[in-house]
C-alpha cells in the first residue's frame, strides 16, 4: 500500500493495488468539511483519475461519523454572496469530480452521514452502511437548504419523495429504513462495511476494465 500526499492531512488517499481509498480523518469534528478539506477532496479525485492502475475507489470516514457535512465555523460568518461564490461552488466542484470518476466509487458508511455528508455519500455508485448508522438532511433547521447538489444529485440518486421528506422534516433515518427506501445498496453489522466494500471491489475488478 502506498500513501499519497494530500494538500490536507485530514483527507487521506492511499493506493493498494487496484483500489484507491479516500478517507476523511477529522474524527474529533465528525469529519465536518472546511474549505481546505473540500479542495483536497477535489485534488484526490484528480489523483485517482491520474493513476491508471486503479480500478475501484472507496470513500470513508474515521470515527463516529462518515461526514457531518459542512463545518459551520467555516461558513457561518460568510456574507450570502460569498457563500455562493466560494463555499457552495467549491463544494459542487469537489463533489462533481468524485461523481464523475472513471472508476466505480464505493461509499463506506461506518458512521453517520448528515447534510453535506449525505450529499457526499451520494457521489458514490454504491453505498454500504452499518446497522447503527443514521442519515438525514438537517439544513432546514438552520434556515437553509442542502447546497451541495442536494436538490439535484440526491434526487436523482434517492428519488424526489425521499429527499423532499428528509429536507422538509429533518427526520433522521436509520440504516434499515434507508435500505428499505433504496438509499443504500448494502447493509452490514458494525465493523463490516469496509470488509463488504473490498469484497465488492474484488468483484468489480474481476470484470473487464
Amino acid at each position: 500500500m502506498s500513501e499519497h500526499n494530500s494538500s490536507d492531512p485530514r483527507v487521506k488517499l492511499s493506493f493498494d493495488g487496484y483500489v484507491a481509498t479516500l478517507t476523511l480523518a477529522r474524527a474529533e469534528k465528525l469529519n465536518a468539511l472546511d474549505m481546505p478539506m473540500i479542495l483536497a477532496l477535489q485534488q484526490a479525485a484528480l489523483d485517482i483519475e491520474a493513476n491508471t492502475e486503479i480500478r475501484v475507489a472507496i470513500l470513508t470516514g474515521e470515527g463516529k461519523a462518515f461526514c457531518a457535512g459542512g463545518d459551520i465555523a467555516a461558513w457561518g460568518g460568510l456574507p450570502p454572496l460569498d457563500m455562493w461564490r466560494t463555499w457552495t461552488r467549491a463544494g459542487h466542484r469537489a463533489f462533481d469530480a468524485l461523481a464523475r470518476l472513471r472508476v466505480p466509487l464505493i461509499a463506506v458508511l461506518s458512521g453517520h452521514a448528515f447534510g453535506g455528508g449525505l450529499e457526499l455519500a451520494a457521489t458514490a455508485d454504491f453505498l454500504i452502511a452499518e446497522t447503527h448508522v443514521k442519515m438525514g438532511l438537517p439544513e432546514a433547521g438552520l434556515g437553509m437548504v442542502p447546497g451541495w447538489s442536494g436538490s439535484q444529485r440526491l434526487v436523482r440518486r434517492f428519488g424526489s419523495r425521499v429527499v423532499k421528506h428528509l429536507a422538509l422534516t429533518g427526520d433522521m433515518l436509520n440504516a434499515a429504513e434507508a435500505y428499505r427506501l433504496g438509499m443504500i445498496d448494502f447493509i452490514t453489522e458494525t465493523d463490516g462495511a469496509m470488509v463488504a466494500a473490498h469484497v465488492l471491489a474484488r468483484k468489480i475488478a474481476a470484470r473487464g476494465p
